[in-house]
């Protein structure tokens, strides 16, 4: 399935060639247009060596740094509006900071993100001294990958990364289609820089750090989705930057070392990075794992301990690999500084740094991001108040220190400002218009655009052609008339996609439209007892208490019921697979009395494949990949009128299920036989129970 594209190589953007150009929704922050003209008298890197040699010190460290601004002063709410935090604003106003990441504490609607993002820009250019410097757009990065990592809540959430990866020889085109839909959407907000895709290979389905994030356990499906994703985000002239290099899980923030070898990482996890860079990745994020196969050891912290570093700064595994060996000559970006095994070691608590959590211990932790290769320092702080204000000035003069006592080269600060003031230039931000007009049109046109009907259209497509069928014993399809059916999801949310499903089933009469419907979640019953088709909707698992629930009523629904179809979903590592997690009990449970009743059994896989190692017993195993976004109604509107970010892979799997549409996908990853060891705990065997590939549809 190998996609050709040729896509603009970071070294041609530095010098000055036309970059990251196509259309977009709204291509600025304020009014969708930028001045390239003003910079036509110059080259990009006479630009770029002018902006350098005018910086300070302390600037050139501002412009390395991207922290975030979730809350303000322990409040609550998230900052969704800078006016409403002046403190905020001027404490922005004292650094031109290289950029901002945006969560989702950030995001409520269309026209409020637009603002906020337009605000942000207006603010940080009225903090600079046009006398003494130029002013320096912002990096507004969010992580939309799509599916399971979503920011935008009333945007297109997209089937997320294994999905596109089910759908077997239009996986490139769908992943480019995604990576289009997101980059006109981002776009439109003024957000341009998308941290994504993951472009991590699963190699370990045991990995805590596994999850639907990642495309395949293919490197050539990861390469070819991750080129088609990015193609579709440089249309926008949105950043891609791919993460989590050097590729192994998903780059999760579980501290757990990565065993692979060298040799495992050249047949697999590299060979995505090295096509990307080959064609001219602008951006990549290092990962946050040790890798101690591959890596040196160092002494830690207390100066007798022997350990490893995480890859973001390890000089072998940036310096050396990245940058050497694969010739990456673009912007390198850390994982979030804030996560705890930059002070402690996986596993030990050992202090890997002097300093541990203290100001001095990050800004030792900077010294050898720095030292490493490394330019942007992601999230080293959250500006949530004032005590961070002032604990950001240390870091920066703590950093600043250390490069006038030799302890970091000024060479590399300069270096790193140079790579991401070109990037800068090259996809337009150093020339966007920071005046703050033109937003209201800015607004207008990114109404029509984020969660618009057309984008909804395409992940809905993408979904159904997904959805896997592993095994059918004849269970399938399950009848919409004269049968009594359970539809057990594991929370109260899966009655939003189950609803939704139902609905539509009912309403274009694939389902009686007069069956009896019984929903013991929201406590809704439609149609007469006496109806020929009987539908009971429960669930089995708290979320916020992580225990089984059951009901006598749901008890005695599948004592009377001819089928059931039972939701499973498991997001990563062996834990969530062990006969003690109570939602491994709940679907067990479902199957066990469903036996009993003579009932058949569908499992539908709603995130992670692997529960179907666990339930060979079911007459019949659906996947489709995602479980988040459960709770948002695909009949609600967001602010525009359009439909906001919903779960479309459940309600795929369902209208396949009951026979609407065919189940094409194809299993993206290969899932290996579970056995019980001799303590009683389920772990992997090595023999492959379904191989990549498996379609039984």
């Amino acid at each position: 399935m190998a996609m050709s594209i040729t896509r603009r190589s970071f070294v041609s953007a530095i010098a000055g060639t036309a970059a990251l150009v196509g259309t977009s929704c709204a291509s600025s922050p304020v009014d969708g247009t930028s001045t390239d003209s003003e910079a036509s008298s110059v080259s990009a890197s006479e630009r770029v060596d002018g902006i350098v040699a005018a910086m300070s010190l302390e600037q050139k460290i501002a412009q390395m740094i991207m922290p975030a601004i979730r809350t303000w002063e322990g409040e609550g709410n998230g900052v969704t509006d800078l006016s409403a935090v002046p403190d905020l604003a001027s404490a922005l106003q004292k650094h031109q900071y290289g950029g901002v990441i945006l969560f989702g504490s950030n995001v409520v609607d269309t026209e409020q993100t637009l603002r906020l993002v337009s605000d942000l820009q207006v603010n940080n250019a009225k903090g600079v001294d046009a006398s003494t410097m130029t002013t320096i757009p912002y990096f507004v990065a969010a992580d939309q990958e799509g599916g399971s990592v979503a920011r935008l809540s009333m945007g297109t959430r997209g089937t997320g990364s294994m999905a596109i990866g089910a759908t077997g020889d239009a996986a490139a085109q769908n992943a480019r289609d995604t990576g289009t839909i997101l980059g006109l959407e981002l776009s439109a907000l003024g957000i341009n820089l998308n941290l994504a895709p993951c472009v991590d290979i699963i190699t370990d389905l045991a990995d805590a750090g596994m999850s639907t994030r990642v495309f395949s356990d293919d490197p050539q499906v990861v390469t070819d989705c991750a080129l088609g994703f990015s193609y579709g985000l440089d249309k926008s002239r949105v950043v891609t930057c791919y993460k989590h290099f050097p590729g192994a899980g998903d780059g999760s923030d579980d501290p757990t070392a990565v065993s692979l070898t060298l040799e495992q990482l050249q047949e697999g996890g590299l060979i995505p990075y090295a096509a990307v860079i080959d064609n001219g990745a602008a951006m990549v994020m290092v990962s946050a794992c040790t890798f101690p196969n591959i890596d040196d050891g160092v002494t830690l912290a207390d100066g007798k301990t022997k350990g490893y570093y995480p890859a973001t700064i390890s000089p072998k595994i940036v310096g050396k690999m990245l940058r050497e060996e694969l010739g990456f000559e673009g912007v390198v970006m850390t994982d979030a500084l804030e996560m705890d095994q930059f002070f402690d070691e996986p596993g030990t608590g050992d202090a890997i740094l002097p300093g541990g959590r203290t100001l001095e211990g990050y800004v030792n932790v900077a010294e050898k991001c720095i030292a490493a290769g490394c330019d942007i320092l992601l999230l080293p702080v959250d500006l949530n108040g004032k005590e961070k204000v002032t604990w950001c000035e240390d870091y920066i003069a703590g950093i600043a220190k250390k490069v006038t006592s030799g302890a970091i080269e000024e060479e590399l600060i300069d270096d790193s400002v140079r790579r991401i003031l070109n990037l800068k230039e090259a996809c337009g931000v150093l020339d966007l218009d920071v005046s703050g007009q033109g937003v209201e049109e800015a607004i207008a046109k990114a109404k029509e655009c984020v969660g618009s009907a057309e984008h909804h259209d395409i992940e809905r497509d993408i979904a159904e052609k997904a959805v896997t069928l592993l095994k059918d014993d004849g269970a399938l399809p399950v009848p919409g008339k004269g049968a009594s059916v359970v539809i057990l999801g594991r929370t109260e949310s899966d009655a939003t996609p189950i609803g939704y499903a139902l609905s539509e089933l009912m309403g274009r009469g694939d389902v009686d439209p007069n069956a009896r419907v019984e929903n013991a979640i929201t406590g809704k019953v439609t149609g007469a007892e006496s109806a020929d088709a009987h539908i009971y909707v429960d669930r089995y698992y708290d979320l916020g208490k992580g225990e089984l629930v059951w009901s006598d009523g749901l008890s005695d629904a599948i004592a009377r019921a001819q089928y059931v179809v039972c939701l499973s979903t498991t997001w990563a590592g062996l834990d969530a697979l062990q006969d003690t997690d109570a939602r491994v009990q709940g679907v067990g449970r479902a199957l066990k009395e469903a036996r009993e009743a003579s009932a058949k059994f569908v499992m539908l896989s709603d995130n992670l494949p692997v529960d179907a190692a666990r339930f060979l017993d079911a007459d019949a195993i659906v996947c489709c990949y995602l479980s988040s976004g459960f709770d948002v109604d695909p009949t609600g509107e967001s602010d525009s009128g359009s439909m906001r970010a919903i779960n479309a892979n459940v309600p795929a799997a369902l209208r396949a299920i009951f026979g609407v549409a065919d189940m094409p996908g194809a299993l993206p990853i290969a899932i290996n036989a579970m056995e019980k060891d001799e303590s009683g705990a389920w772990v992997y065997t090595d023999e492959v129970l379904f191989a990549r590939g498996t379609s039984a549809g």
